[in-house]
């Protein structure tokens, strides 16, 4: 069942449920750079960061159909169909107005648990049926597949979920309440977002690395 499960997941949910979420957040902000944004993000890292630990650092290897060198094909829209819905629950509700400080926090820490345990979850599905080779200590040591997901995830994860609010958050700011979507405004809010995203989560990878 849990095999089943998981290749629904990699295999037949990211390219429409991407389209869904594109209708869904395009509906809830009424802002067409914003909804674009926050799919934009996690497809970009989504290709990014994999293609680098894949394909030149060789950290992880993905196995099965619709590869690319080591990883998916379709791996930024994995990252879009995971993420786009936490953010989006962590959003509903916030009124089109600049937030207050606990709003801040609820959409931060939310986002990044729920990222953290949904991908917790994918990962130890996606090592326990062989759909990915991770190279770390609890791998090489022969350790189960919740002990090598273990090592990384709940950290790295939680940090790339709150990475990611927190560049939601920048541009709902910016594009939302603003109204500033003129070219200047999206190129530094986009270099800025995705800064946080490819840098705190691959800082905390490496440490997890070290341990």
């Amino acid at each position: 069942m849990s095999r089943l499960v998981i290749r629904l997941w990699i295999y037949a949910l990211p390219l429409p449920l991407t389209v869904l979420m594109y209708l869904l957040w395009l509906t809830w902000s009424a802002d067409r750079a914003f909804t674009l944004y926050v799919l934009l993000l996690p497809i970009a890292y989504g290709y990014v960061v994999p293609g680098i630990a894949t394909n030149l650092l060789h950290k992880w290897r993905f196995n099965g159909p619709w590869l690319v060198g080591r990883y998916y094909a379709h791996h930024g829209f994995l990252y879009a169909a995971n993420m786009s819905p936490l953010l989006l629950l962590c959003f509903l509700g916030t009124p089109h107005t600049p937030p207050s400080p606990a709003t801040l926090a609820r959409i931060l820490l939310c986002t990044a648990t729920l990222n953290a345990f949904v991908y917790w979850i994918h990962d130890i599905l996606l090592v326990r049926h062989g759909m990915v080779e991770i190279d770390n200590r609890p791998s090489r040591e022969g350790r189960s597949p919740e002990e090598i997901v273990t090592h990384y995830a709940p950290l790295c994860f939680f940090l790339i979920g709150l990475s990611y609010a927190a560049a939601a958050l920048l541009g709902f700011e910016v594009f939302v309440i603003r109204h500033q979507t003129d070219a200047p405004s999206i190129a530094w809010v986009s270099l800025v977002g995705f800064g946080l995203m490819f840098i705190v989560p691959s800082l905390a990878y490496r440490a997890c690395e070290r341990r």
